[in-house]
């Protein structure tokens, strides 16, 4: 029994260790830290967003339109005088809000699907795995905008779309995983016990799938984000007058000459965010010793 609770206790002190590691290892890397602290600015600009906004992105001031960088306009005003700040950071709203929400459905539903077709195997799993090479060998934008064009502008049209096109990379993450965790001497042993499949999913090897699974989803984010903008640019995302960022680089375009702040500003916002979501994958991809998949790493 002594023996059996200093074994635990090293186990605990074994794993504290390790993770003392592993934040050490992200401290150590200054563009994940600014990965970090800028999506932390991003949260707080979107929650707080109404309080933070000097003017109404929704008000237009035909007087001051398109007027340059000012104490009362901080960015600036956009053709139709409305606060391009005030904009930008609701705009932060959508961007982030479609990137969270897109990412948690397509996590759930293609870890769930690639766990089962792992460990399951036999026909289920072929099919499945068809359907994914078949969805992969399209660009996600080709699909995201057919499905768009399909459902008609608007946020929950581009959650969906977006939910649609990005799940496979998830399943076909996660089944490689479970094919090489099942074969495991742990979940052997914890199989000899005779538990239900689903506890020996949910308990043994779901857990090792997550730090992958985590790695790629910030990933993700950035890519959602990109996606997202990309439609509303090209008409098929959020509509105006709602502040978006892709809606907003669109409207800019015919005064790229005269009043390049117009399109810079949003333009600046999502280059930024894509970077900061890339830097932050990367140092957790490092500091939690898991290597993402080449496959991964090439999208």
């Amino acid at each position: 029994m002594t023996c059996m609770t200093e074994n635990i206790k090293m186990t605990e002190k074994s794993s504290m260790n390790e993770k003392r590691l592993s934040l050490w290892e992200f401290g150590k890397n200054r563009l994940a830290l600014f990965g970090i602290l800028f999506i932390a600015i991003l949260c707080f600009l979107a929650l707080f967003a109404p309080y933070i906004s000097p003017n109404d992105p929704f008000a237009q001031k035909l007087d001051k339109r398109l007027l340059g960088p000012c104490h009362e306009y901080p960015l600036g005003t956009d053709e139709f005088g409305r606060c391009i700040f005030s904009r930008v950071i609701y705009g932060t709203r959508i961007s982030l809000g479609i990137g969270i929400l897109v990412v948690a459905a397509t996590s759930i539903a293609g870890t769930s699907l690639g766990l089962l077709s792992g460990y399951k195997g036999g026909l289920f799993d072929e099919i499945l795995m068809r359907g994914v090479d078949v969805m992969l060998a399209f660009p996600n934008i080709i699909l995201a905008l057919m499905i768009a064009g399909l459902l008609g502008p608007g946020f929950l049209s581009v959650v969906l779309s977006l939910s649609l096109t990005q799940w496979p990379v998830y399943a076909r993450l996660v089944r490689g995983q479970v094919l090489s965790l099942k074969k495991r001497d742990f979940v052997e042993a914890a199989r000899a016990l005779r538990p239900s499949n689903f506890y020996i999913m949910r308990k043994h090897i779901l857990p090792n799938c997550m730090e992958p699974v985590i790695v790629l989803g910030t990933l993700e984010i950035a890519h959602v984000i990109i996606f997202a903008s990309a439609l509303s640019f090209l008409g098929l995302g959020i509509q105006p007058p709602t502040p978006e960022w892709g809606s907003m680089l669109k409207s800019g375009i015919p005064y790229l000459r005269t009043y390049p702040h117009l399109c810079f500003v949003p333009g600046l916002m999502i280059m930024l965010t894509v970077f900061a979501f890339n830097f932050a994958a990367d140092g957790l991809r490092v500091s939690l010793g898991q290597y993402a998949k080449q496959e991964v790493l090439d999208r």
